[in-house]
């Protein structure tokens, strides 16, 4: 009984739900990659905390002609032997019976991916909260960008300073017109060269290129490996929220989740304690907060 709790408590903790989602196997190759970027991010996980209460990611930015992705590469792997490996499955699963080296490693990936541009004028969005797989579509909205005479070197690239209010923040970019890709990190694009240092006026978000690579030799993929419910925009980031705020026993208690039964209990629950981190929000603020 206590490692089959063990499993079902493994499985939430880490979002990914193995033992529900349908695995599948949907690569589709778009166009050569022109550049591969990898990003820091430095992620602040209480604002009433600023310079201790925070999380690093390294996120990977690939972008071709038309088409852009980005995504942690660590968890597009791990999803990836999930659906085509039924021996990985079974190490994975004996390691979060012994131990949990892997879950604690594939729970410190972030398992958002965001495809610009692709479809054509659109940004598909892969995300996982509230126990499930989620996608859905939202228009293309490029910043709006005011370029300064602020210049900075960077590396080996001069820089120029623009600023931005989007999607509810103000945005301060370091971008280099001597690459002249109008990308960078997350959904931040639209200038005349590469974004290599962003962040939101209050300094919940900030990303700084760590490495650059032109002409990668790859391509541009879409790619998917669990199956998705359709949502919109302002559904999800509203409902991500909340379930930060939820008391994660309580929840699968209610939900049934993962076939859990009247023969496993959890003791002592709480149902008006919250998850912990709950005094941030996200990249984008400008969704309904009921």
């Amino acid at each position: 009984m206590k490692k089959e709790l063990y499993l079902i408590w493994a499985v939430i903790l880490i979002g990914t739900a193995p033992l529900k989602s349908k695995s599948i196997v949907d690569e589709r190759v778009l166009e050569p990659a022109i550049i591969e970027i990898l990003y820091e991010r430095r992620m602040v996980t209480d604002t009433l905390q600023i310079d201790t209460d925070y999380r690093i990611d390294y996120l990977t930015y690939c972008a071709g002609k038309n088409i852009s992705v980005f995504y942690d590469d660590k968890y597009k792997s791990y999803d990836s032997l999930m659906a085509k490996s039924p021996e990985y499955v079974k190490t994975y699963l004996n390691d979060m019976l012994n131990g949990g080296k892997m879950l604690k490693e594939i729970g410190e990936t972030e398992n958002e991916t965001i495809f610009i541009n692709y479809p054509a004028g659109k940004v598909t969005n892969h995300t996982r909260h509230s126990l499930c797989n989620w996608i859905y579509e939202e228009e293309w909205r490029k910043p709006i960008w005011e370029i300064t005479d602020s210049t900075t070197t960077i590396g080996e690239y001069e820089c120029l300073l623009a600023t931005s209010n989007y999607c509810g923040r103000l945005w301060y970019a370091w971008f280099t017109p001597e690459i002249p890709i109008p990308g960078g990190p997350w959904k931040l694009s639209g200038l005349p060269g590469l974004i290599l240092k962003a962040n939101d006026v209050k300094g919940h978000y900030q990303y700084s290129a760590v490495h650059i690579k032109l002409n990668p030799g790859k391509q541009i993929e879409y790619f998917n490996y669990v199956s998705r419910i359709k949502t919109d925009r302002n559904t999800s980031l509203k409902n991500k929220r909340k379930f930060l705020q939820e008391n994660v026993k309580n929840l699968i208690l209610s939900s049934g989740a993962y076939g859990i039964n009247s023969n496993i209990k959890f003791d002592k629950v709480d149902k008006s304690k919250p998850l912990p981190h709950k005094n941030y929000d996200f990249e984008e603020t400008d969704y309904p907060h009921d």
